[in-house]
């Protein structure tokens, strides 16, 4: 399969987010959901979450991921970590699945790129899409960009052609417009978000050096080299923020 920035970029981390494996399991195990309990991974990435919310929790997880490369990652995974029979692959986009799979008890979200639809972009309309989608009760594993402050509005654009994203308390009122209640509300550490840009950075670059005729270096390159220069330009103004709702 043709290489991407995506498979390559995020090979090597549990989460493809700036946040640790270790924050994700300890919000999961408030949950206190039990073996058999279902879990949608919305926008699974290289699946460490999945792979860890079955190996960890028991749970029946479907790690929805709708770039091809990263579900075979997903799957290689799985495979290897004995849990191919509680971590189903959902190739396709999450409108779809969202619709075709729900309810769930647990949503996991985490940086994930419209994850209740196309064209469902403000923080209010995802959660309450994302709740309606919950059992009762149920809960969602929600991470995302937050801003600091105010951006250039040349940083808000580039950033927005991704989402729509909203300050720590934005995310907050949001839930609550959505009938959700907040369990659990942080922001990464610094380490964490340099470990990840740093590291996404490093193993691009790497392969990028070690493949220098390939078909796909050109673009692949050329995504590095804007991921590099808008979050080293937007870091002043930018944070990863980790929370837990909770569907009454």
């Amino acid at each position: 399969m043709t290489p991407t920035y995506h498979s390559i970029a995020y090979a090597g981390f549990e989460v493809a987010n700036p946040v640790t494996l270790d924050a994700v399991l300890a919000l999961v195990a408030r949950t206190g959901l039990t073996e058999g309990a279902t879990a949608l991974d919305i926008g699974a990435g290289a699946g460490g979450v999945s792979v860890a919310l079955a190996r960890e929790f028991g749970l029946r997880v479907q790690a929805i991921e709708r770039y091809p490369d990263m579900a075979d990652m997903i799957r290689d995974r799985a495979a290897n970590a004995g849990v191919a029979g509680k971590v189903m692959v959902v190739a396709e986009g999450s409108a779809t699945a969202l619709d075709r799979l729900a309810p769930a008890d647990l949503i996991v979200a985490l940086g994930s790129t419209e994850p209740a639809g196309p064209g469902v972009r403000s923080a209010v309309d995802i959660f309450a899409a994302l709740a309606g989608r919950l059992a009762s009760p149920g809960w969602l594993l929600w991470g995302d960009l937050t801003w600091k402050g105010e951006p250039p509005e040349p940083l808000r654009q580039v950033i927005g052609a991704a989402g729509d994203y909203a300050t720590h308390d934005g995310w907050l009122a949001a839930a609550e417009a959505a009938g959700l209640e907040t369990v659990s509300a942080e922001i990464a550490p610094d380490a964490d978000w340099d470990a990840f840009f740093g590291g996404a950075d490093a193993r691009v670059r790497d392969w990028l050096d070690a493949n220098p005729d390939d078909p796909a270096a050109p673009s692949i390159r050329q995504r590095a080299d804007l991921s590099k220069a808008t979050f080293d330009f937007g870091r002043p103004w930018l944070s990863f923020g980790l929370y837990l709702f909770r569907k009454r």
